[in-house]
């Protein structure tokens, strides 16, 4: 129980069920590790790997919402597209953004933020835009995922002038992903907003892990350079035993493998050999 993605009951039979809706190009695709990895069987065992992080926390007794929505904010409105959060986990003085990735930080590297700007500019937009008037939009909403994390206090940079001068090679994802961690995190009560970028490697591939090192380093620098503070940034490295045999056997997926995951656990987690940097306490 206390598992959700749009339904009333909390099952986590009721999130396979929907994300076998979703679009998968691959059985390495990060959803399909994740929701592994998150099953109910599992769940003792992440929590001893979070306990030296997060003394306390219950993930069977936390709420685990899947593919949460988080809306940029501006002027009291919403602006732009939501950031959708692979797994939003809530629990007593807890609020942690989970953000999986398995082969994606392999095939390439992530947008960054002057990258975005640069693309949205292009996009062909009719009606009442002009090229300032498209600038001025796409600055706002990039003014609303900061503000998330400026309104929670947990960035040193001390105005928006000082984000657009330094953040531009910062990745537009992390941006969002970190500013869904903090927005309405309770603060005030005590609650610890968390962000935390899952990644699945293959244990036996050596350019993955070495690839995965790199995409680690770019976190890193990313969120320094958000000048990220008083909430919790952990990378968690999850190594996989058996992925070239998952490939095999799920070589045609098209949500098979998600009914699969109802009634067995498809990929083999190292529980042992899973790594958590802290790059923010």
């Amino acid at each position: 129980m206390e598992y959700f993605f749009g339904f009333p009951k909390g099952s986590y039979a009721e999130v396979l069920a929907e994300l076998r809706r979703t679009r998968v190009n691959s059985c390495k695709t990060s959803s399909i590790p994740l929701a592994d990895f998150w099953r109910p069987g599992h769940l003792a065992q992440i929590q001893d790997v979070f306990a030296p992080h997060l003394p306390g926390f219950d993930p069977a007794s936390a709420l685990k919402f899947f593919e949460f929505p988080t809306e940029a904010v501006r002027d009291g409105k919403p602006i732009g597209s939501p950031s959708m959060t692979d797994i939003m986990v809530i629990a007593p003085g807890v609020q942690m953004a989970i953000e999986g990735k398995f082969t994606e930080y392999v095939k390439g590297r992530d947008q960054t933020i002057g990258e975005w700007m640069a693309v949205k500019m292009a996009e062909k937009v009719g009606g009442h835009w002009t090229p300032d008037s498209r600038k001025t939009y796409l600055r706002n909403v990039l003014r609303a995922w900061f503000g998330h994390i400026r309104q929670a206090g947990c960035t040193g940079l001390v105005d928006d002038d000082a984000f657009f001068a330094e953040c531009m090679d910062v990745s537009y994802q992390f941006l969002h992903r970190a500013a869904s961690a903090c927005c309405k995190a309770d603060i005030g009560n005590g609650a610890v907003p968390v962000l935390v970028y899952q990644l699945f490697f293959d244990a036996k591939d050596a350019r993955h892990i070495e690839k995965m090192e790199q995409f680690k380093a770019d976190l890193r620098h990313w969120a320094e350079t958000l000048k990220l503070r008083n909430m919790k940034f952990l990378i968690v490295s999850v190594p996989i035993t058996n992925a070239a045999d998952v490939e095999r056997r799920f070589q045609s997926v098209r949500g098979r493998i998600f009914a699969a995951l109802r009634y067995e656990a498809i990929y083999q987690f190292d529980f042992g050999g899973i790594a958590i940097d802290t790059v923010v306490k």
